[in-house]
């Protein structure tokens, strides 16, 4: 991976599978990688535990998911491409959080007139 990976790029998925501990490690260092090449703290992200069809060789808990996606201010969902159970979901809330990040929300702060 270099630097013409994350230039010019609106958003990311980030999957890792919930039968693999590596996974979920290798995505963290991942990110370091494309926040370090774009320069931010930042990037518009769905974050994604795959094979949820597989709950029973499950390594990484829907709650650790959950946490790293806070700890990102990204969205986590978990799917099966198997099965194709939430894709479509995937690509809807990777759309929300690209335009989230192009039109950010502006404070209503209080004004003051003076006559």
């Amino acid at each position: 991976m270099n630097s013409r990976h994350a230039i010019g790029i609106h958003g990311y998925v980030f999957v890792y599978s919930i039968t693999s501990r590596s996974s979920i490690d290798m995505i963290k260092i991942i990110r370091e990688k494309i926040l370090d090449y774009t320069g931010t703290d930042n990037v518009p992200a769905v974050l994604v535990g795959n094979k949820c069809d597989l709950h029973m060789q499950r390594q990484v808990s829907p709650e650790e998911g959950k946490a790293l996606a806070a700890e990102w201010n990204c969205l986590w969902v978990e799917a099966s491409a198997k099965h194709n159970e939430n894709i479509d979901r995937i690509f809807d809330l990777m759309i929300a959080e690209v335009e989230k990040s192009n039109n950010p929300q502006v404070e209503d702060k209080p004004t003051c007139v003076v006559s």
